[in-house]
């Protein structure tokens, strides 16, 4: 462009105005030719905004505000904008309604280089509009096939995801319906287990109360008689042997009384666990003197079974026997307490002690203590707890569980 232009333009080195011969050269040029019909405007700028000419030519004379373009072009550069029509200048050509590409060319002065002017003009850009349209909606087209893509592949990788996730939840679930179908069977065999061994035990308290009823009221009443009919024989004999064999009478009867009160139990079906506590205490203190504190709690007391009346009374008989054999003190101390699922019986004293590691070992005469406690509380679902320290003496807790039967 600027080899059609440059030529008519060396004038403006000059003056600030084309010659007429200029500006016909000029109309020729954009008139009937192949370059007029591809540009619709020219104008012609010099340095202050003037317009020393234009194709519209209202213009010529005009000076507008330059526009960054315009600047570009003063600074040697062509610049260029695509249907940026926003400049006063531009009005006649946004009227026209058409795609318009603006070129802004410096015009150089042929001996020195330096830029004269600067020619403007609007080509229609029809090609370059399609073009752009075109290439728009492709990328447009680029862009959704790319998200409908990645939408895609996320959904297949959220589907993927959610079927593992309902494979694994299923999984689990089966799994948790086996575990807690094994949980109630285990639950169930416990239960079993517990009726068995409380069955077990009852039998066999009521086979050792008919052998303490037996020896009572057999070889005790024998043994009596005996030495009631020995008296009259042996007054006649040897004083000394007299008395040996009469104090031999006397130890062997006591014995047999002191096994069968230990053998024989209270009616447990009948006796209540408070009435059962007092008649444990009371015992106690029969045999050894021994003074017992006993706390009861008010209110109505829990209604518990025959076999677990059995072990709180068994528990209350070896608690004591032994604080009376091994904690060397006068004193112990015995308390019931009970919520809603369990009832707890408690026996402490002030003596020496014990380790309590101790409690699982049987003892060397053969006896079992203590082990016994364990697993007779164990067989029925029970616990037994020690604290025992030679400072503050014993505490030993027997805790069976309990339902509070609901009016």
């Amino acid at each position: 462009m600027e080899s059609f232009i440059s030529p008519l333009g060396q004038e403006l080195a000059e003056t600030d105005t084309l010659s007429p011969p200029a500006r016909q050269a000029l109309a020729e040029i954009f008139q009937g030719t192949a370059l007029g019909e591809r540009v619709v405007s020219y104008k012609i700028w010099m340095p202050d905004g003037l317009v020393v000419h234009a194709s519209d030519k209202g213009l010529i004379g005009t000076t507008f505000e330059p526009s960054e373009n315009l600047r570009s072009a003063w600074n040697g550069q062509i610049a260029s904008s695509f249907e940026d029509l926003n400049d006063l200048e531009d009005e006649a050509e946004a009227a026209l309604g058409i795609p318009l590409l603006e070129v802004y060319s410096p015009i150089h002065q042929i001996w020195t280089g330096e830029i004269i002017a600067v020619a403007e003009f609007y080509e229609r850009a029809d090609g370059l509009a399609a073009e752009l349209h075109s290439a728009r909606l492709t990328s447009w087209l680029v862009v959704g096939g790319a998200f409908l893509a990645s939408g895609l592949l996320v959904f297949g990788i959220v589907q993927a995801g959610g079927r593992t996730i309902r494979q694994q939840r299923e999984a689990l679930e089966q799994q948790l319906a086996q575990t807690e179908k094994v949980s109630r069977q285990n639950v169930e065999l416990r239960e079993r287990a517990v009726q068995a061994s409380s069955r077990a035990t009852a039998q066999t308290e009521r086979a050792i109360r008919r052998v303490g009823f037996d020896l009572h009221d057999g070889p005790a009443q024998y043994l009596a008689l005996a030495a009631l009919r020995l008296d009259s024989v042996l007054d006649k004999g040897d004083a000394a042997d007299v008395t040996k064999v009469r104090g031999s009478l006397n130890k062997a009867l006591e014995e047999l009384r002191i096994i069968s009160r230990g053998l024989a139990l209270p009616d447990l079906d009948e006796t209540g666990i408070f009435a059962l506590a007092e008649r444990a205490v009371q015992d106690h203190k029969k045999q050894t003197g021994m003074t017992v504190h006993l706390v009861l709690p008010e209110g109505q007391e829990p209604d518990l079974g025959y076999t677990q009346k059995l072990c709180a009374f068994r528990f209350l008989q070896e608690t004591l026997s032994n604080a009376s054999r091994h904690a060397e003190v006068n004193e112990a101390r015995v308390s019931v307490a009970h919520s809603d699922n369990s009832v707890q019986f408690l026996v402490s004293d002030q003596g020496k002690g014990f380790d309590p590691a101790t409690t699982r070992k049987v003892r060397e005469d053969g006896g079992q203590g203590l082990f016994g406690l364990l697993d007779r509380a164990e067989s029925i679902g029970g616990e037994v707890s020690f604290k025992s320290n030679k400072s503050t003496g014993t505490t030993i807790i027997l805790t069976l569980p309990y339902k509070e039967k609901r009016k």
